[in-house]
């Protein structure tokens, strides 16, 4: 009986063990190698978070300067014609990261400023920062995702604000939920007449022809030691599969191994501004002219961001190629990657000028 009663107490340990793990365990963010995808994952308790903060991009942004800049000038403008209108400032930092967009608001004179995170130690971090720097009296800091915010005297926001400030962009612009983020933003924690930042985003695309890049989607024979090959099944080689999206910088590839066969084509525009409503699974067709004989292979794509409401700031991830002054601009934006498609084999077709 003892021995039972051991086993049925042992048992509901084990359970309770097991539940107590699942409740204080946390999810982090991560791609599935296999798939390619972004997908959440459960780390256990006493997870160190900060080698995923060492691991991030927040680096490459806080040493960026053309985006910092960027970021910087249409806050100023934007501060002032709150001010030239007669309006209290009040701004709202959506992934503030480290909050240095925030302590920008408070040095161009915002009179209040509700920054949020959702990853917890990086808005730790925040919190330092912004104490070190003098400006904990003015930065608020929410950890919680922007649709949890609340509005009221009780709430997060002690009332709407009327400058929204987000830096929630990847390489692809749209894959780290922008979209829905500036959407709820403006119905939600907005007041009517606010000042977005940036207020829209367009998105464009080049074909490119390169043996090079190509071959990042074919598996080729790999020489492992004098003499000693590992050559891939024939069918394996046979499959080109499905179109797949690189991440690059474009200073890393040299420029004669690929051929430009089209002008950059605008292929979309996204507002942020609630002017224009946004539709989440729209398709376009676009026609565009060659430049010259080739096989269409790759897709280069890249975007570019209206930092003011009037569209006189821009912020451009594209190669060096496309951008208003070709001398003086950076070779890529730091912490934005170009991206590109390598498209399917079945689908490749050779143009002929």
């Amino acid at each position: 009986m003892n021995t039972l009663l051991n086993k049925i107490f042992r048992t509901k340990i084990d359970i309770v063990t097991k539940l107590l793990n699942i409740n204080m365990s946390k999810f982090t963010m991560t791609v599935n190698p296999i798939i390619g995808k972004k997908e959440w994952v459960q780390k256990p308790e006493y997870y160190d978070y900060y080698q995923e903060v060492a691991r991030s991009s927040y680096a490459d942004m806080l040493h960026d300067k053309e985006r910092n800049e960027k970021y910087h000038a249409a806050l100023k403008k934007a501060v002032q014609s709150m001010r030239d209108q007669g309006r209290p400032v009040k701004v709202l930092d959506i992934g503030t990261g480290t909050g240095l967009l925030s302590m920008m608001a408070a040095r161009a004179g915002a009179d209040s400023i509700v920054a949020c995170e959702v990853f917890h130690p990086v808005a730790k971090c925040a919190e330092d920062v912004i104490k070190q720097n003098g400006f904990e009296d003015k930065i608020k800091i929410i950890l919680k995702h922007s649709t949890d915010l609340t509005v009221g005297p009780e709430g997060d926001l002690k009332e709407k604000a009327n400058i929204l400030i987000a830096e929630v962009f990847d390489t692809e612009l749209i894959g780290e939920g922008a979209l829905r983020t500036f959407q709820h933003a403006v119905k939600f924690l907005l007041e009517p007449n606010c000042i977005v930042i940036p207020s829209s985003a367009s998105v464009y695309a080049q074909i490119i022809e390169s043996s090079l890049i190509s071959s990042w989607n074919t598996l080729s024979p790999l020489n492992i030691a004098p003499g000693k090959v590992i050559i891939p099944p024939k069918k394996v080689t046979s499959c080109h599969g499905s179109a797949a999206v690189h991440d690059v910088q474009m200073s890393q590839i040299p420029q004669d191994k690929f051929k430009v066969l089209t002008e950059p084509v605008y292929v979309f525009e996204f507002s942020f501004t609630g002017e224009k409503s946004i539709e989440m699974n729209e398709t376009f067709i676009k026609q565009v002219t060659s430049v010259t004989s080739g096989n269409c292979e790759i897709i280069f794509m890249w975007w570019d961001l209206k930092m003011d409401m009037d569209g006189d700031i821009i912020l451009n991830n594209g190669p060096k190629w496309v951008q208003p002054d070709p001398d003086q601009a950076q070779v890529c934006i730091q912490s934005f990657m170009i991206y590109l498609y390598i498209i399917n084999y079945f689908y490749s077709k050779n143009i002929v000028t």
